[in-house]
């Protein structure tokens, strides 16, 4: 029988299309196929407008056996998951709610028996970090009230509840190949890891003793197959191939992309507000930037705020949508407050200032924009030719400030003199996109925004 498997497909929906396509040429009754997370992303407007329901129409019209939660999946909160979970065989067993009971309609655990098999498959969702740091993703899911737990006590109580019910035992595992590693080596009952989150292309299945690993890189660019033969709950010989994934595609499932999207676009194209006129340009002071760093100024107490263009697209002008929003700034990066020193601010407004550096991709996580872009500042921020002036005083290179910004300049990505550490933040519920439209409506954040804060070209 053949197993075929996906992960990482990050809402490249119209790539599905081809594996809808390729699935009914081969794929039989007797095989499975399975996705290992990430199939959802928030970039996408029918992930957004339908908080993810999409997602699992979209697996369904592949005949999807399972799919486990990866980290896009648990960004959607805890209402969605269940909603999701009613609808399709959505997986993780160390997935909670933050009190650590178990979220209604996720499943720890499924069995199937194909071609006379019985398979257990058991999905988990990332915990550690690639340095096996435990707890790494709690700082966000504690926002939407969810948490994730160890897996390796999780996976041991769901073989240990199904001992005698399965032949093979599959993990569907959101956790990174380094991790998948140790899952093997720490227990060998799981004979199978398909795994998801670090979208490493494993072009021949790694083992660990008798437990195999395999992973297809991302974005639907690959399909994963692997026929095999089980022999005493191991995999006796096997074949495994890439299939690249250029096939034409299927017109029935390309029609259900656009259903979900008119959905979606039902929900999103209301107005938040109307004539709304703020211009970007990334690379020097605009208004809608102004306007992103006072409504950050605004989220929490704080000395001021800052924000690097890239997390913005273009200017928003005319009647602006929750739509307008998600194609204007789709990153996922929360609003997040920070305690640095006044040097660690002048080196990031220096670097801003530099040409050639602002031009780069800014490429990092949680980033969905094009571009790095400048740094702007809140309206109580002054930047002249001489010096950096905050309420009107000079800026202090020794003195603790505390700063409202995002995540991905919290993480010191691209911007290095701001990194600080999880455990000396603060992180808010919602992304930066979700601040700007809660205060579209509140005169008071355009009254400032053309003040000017830079006192020179940058």
């Amino acid at each position: 029988m053949k197993i075929y498997h996906t992960n990482d497909i990050h809402s490249e929906f119209e790539k599905c299309a081809s594996l809808a396509t390729y699935f009914q040429m081969h794929k039989t009754a007797d095989d499975l196929y399975i996705d290992a997370g990430d199939f959802c992303d928030l970039k996408d407007i029918s992930i957004v407008g339908t908080n993810g329901l999409a997602g699992s129409k979209l697996l369904n019209g592949l005949s999807c056996d399972a799919f486990c939660v990866g980290n896009n999946e648990a960004d959607l909160g805890y209402e969605a998951l269940k909603k999701i979970g009613y609808n399709s065989n959505l997986l993780s067993c160390n997935l909670k709610k933050i009190d650590e009971s178990d979220i209604e309609h996720l499943t720890s655990s499924l069995l199937i028996t194909k071609n006379n098999i019985r398979f257990l498959i058991i999905g988990i969702s990332p915990y550690f970090k690639k340095d096996m740091t435990p707890n790494g993703y709690n700082l966000f899911l504690e926002l939407d009230g969810l948490k994730t737990m160890d897996p390796f006590d999780c996976i041991k109580k769901e073989i240990e509840k199904n001992e005698n019910n399965y032949d093979f035992c599959i993990l569907l595992s959101h956790s990174g190949f380094v991790i998948d590693e140790v899952i093997a080596k720490q227990l060998p009952k799981v004979g199978l890891i398909i795994g998801g989150h670090s979208h490493t292309l494993l072009k021949e299945p790694v083992f660990i003793e008798d437990t195999m690993i395999i992973q297809c890189g991302e974005y639907a660019n690959y399909i994963g197959c692997l026929d095999f033969e089980i022999v005493d709950k191991k995999i006796s010989s096997f074949n495994y191939s890439l299939i690249a994934n250029d096939f034409e595609k299927d017109k029935d499932f390309l029609k259900l992309i656009e259903d979900c999207r008119k959905d979606a676009l039902n929900e999103l194209s209301k107005p938040l507000i109307y004539n709304c006129n703020l211009d970007y340009d990334p690379f020097k002071e605009c208004t809608l930037m102004n306007y992103v760093c006072d409504c950050l100024y605004e989220e929490s107490d704080c000395d001021f705020a800052m924000a690097f263009h890239g997390i913005m697209n273009y200017s928003l002008q005319g009647n602006i949508s929750l739509m307008d929003l998600i194609e204007c700034s789709p990153s996922k990066l929360n609003p997040t407050r920070v305690v640095i020193k006044g040097k660690q601010v002048r080196e990031a407004i220096k670097l801003s200032m530099d040409y050639d550096y602002i031009h780069q991709s800014g490429k990092g996580p949680g980033f969905r924009g094009t571009v790095l872009g400048t740094l702007s500042v809140s309206h109580n921020v002054e930047i002249n030719e001489k010096e950096i002036l905050i309420d009107g005083k000079v800026l202090n290179d020794s003195y603790d400030y505390v700063v409202m910004m995002d995540d991905y300049l919290q993480r010191g990505t691209c911007y290095p003199s701001l990194a600080t550490p999880d455990e000396d933040a603060k992180f808010f519920k919602g992304f930066i996109r979700d601040c700007v439209g809660k205060n579209l409506k509140d005169k008071k954040y355009f009254e400032q925004i053309n003040k000017k804060r830079k006192k020179r070209n940058v």
